[in-house]
């Protein structure tokens, strides 16, 4: 039904959406193939087919679950971080541990896929177990949704909500793009972004104020040398390289030592940051030495500039 409508690439079910709600399982276990005993603990959820291309969760290994998984064998999808964390470097797929109310049913792992976060962005990768829906017993009054769109997914809402109307007009239907519904665990993170990025752009400001006058001043100071350079036949071209040079590898020594500790002093902001974004990124070390370089030859230039605009046995005086 839901997969009919125009523009949808994927649709499935699912009792928990990431970021609103969790289950977490915990207990031990043994695993068929070695009989080892493992205490383990792992968020839980149970989805139909699709699911995992409706969320855009890689299968990195195995296969997606199919109508026909529906309790004769019970089978599991699980996550890189279950796998590296309770089997020991071993092949995954078709290992099978043992699980239930007195840990008798045997779950056969048919699929790796990727991790993905559940509760909060900068939360520790967790293991993770998909199960069938239909091989679970489910006594839950509210069934949820995912869907893959090509169109907006704002512009799908209303046709999802007719389609759904159709199959049961009396029940309760709340329609919504993941976004809007997954928001709230995206606003500390949304709220820190803008606050460290506030005092970021402050800080790079007084920065380059502070930069420009020290050099300006360093520069200043050089204007007796200056006078006695031109004196000596020094052309007004060789002092306007030879400045900005001078200035720009102390910039440079300056720039390696600041980044060097930007790079360990960051690492704490990963625990707030989306996966894929790392603290130390070098393209925003690049912007900032760049700055931080266009500010340095313009704090050394404009000095030099005024000083050999001057006579040399005036800047001979100069004190």
């Amino acid at each position: 039904m839901l997969r009919a409508l125009p523009g949808v690439e994927a649709a499935a079910a699912t009792l928990i959406i990431p970021f609103t709600d969790r289950t977490v399982n915990a207990g031990t276990t043994r695993f068929t193939d070695t009989g080892e005993q493992v205490r383990i603990r792992y968020a839980w959820n149970a989805v139909t087919p699709d699911y995992f291309r409706a969320m855009d969760i890689p299968i990195l290994k195995g296969r997606d679950f199919t109508p026909a998984d529906r309790g004769q064998v019970h089978v599991v999808a699980v996550n890189n971080t279950f796998v590296e964390r309770f089997l020991g470097g071993r092949e995954p797929l078709g290992t099978a541990y043992l699980w239930g109310p007195k840990g008798e049913t045997p779950y056969h792992i048919v699929a790796v896929v990727g991790g993905t976060k559940t509760m909060t962005i900068g939360e520790d990768p967790m293991p993770q177990v998909y199960e069938p829906l239909a091989q679970v017993n489910n006594d839950r009054t509210r069934i949820q949704f995912v869907l893959r769109s090509a169109a907006p997914p704002a512009t799908q809402i209303a046709a999802v909500r007719q389609a759904l109307r159709r199959v049961e007009a009396g029940a309760a239907v709340d329609v919504t793009t993941l976004y809007s519904s997954i928001g709230m665990a995206f606003l500390p993170s949304q709220i820190g972004a803008a606050l460290l990025g506030s005092l970021g752009l402050l800080g790079l400001m007084l920065a380059m104020i502070g930069l420009y006058g020290t050099l300006a001043y360093a520069v200043a100071t050089r204007t007796r040398e200056i006078g006695v350079r031109l004196a000596m036949g020094a052309t007004r071209g060789s002092i306007t390289r030879l400045v900005p040079t001078d200035a720009l590898r102390l910039l440079a020594t300056g720039s390696a030592i600041g980044l060097f500790i930007a790079f360990f002093v960051t690492k704490p902001l990963a625990m707030f940051l989306v996966p894929g974004v790392k603290p130390a990124d070098p393209w925003s070390f690049a912007a900032v030495l760049i700055v931080f370089a266009v500010t340095g030859f313009a704090a050394s230039l404009g000095p030099v500039r005024r000083a050999i605009s001057v006579d040399p046995l005036t800047s001979l005086r100069y004190e």
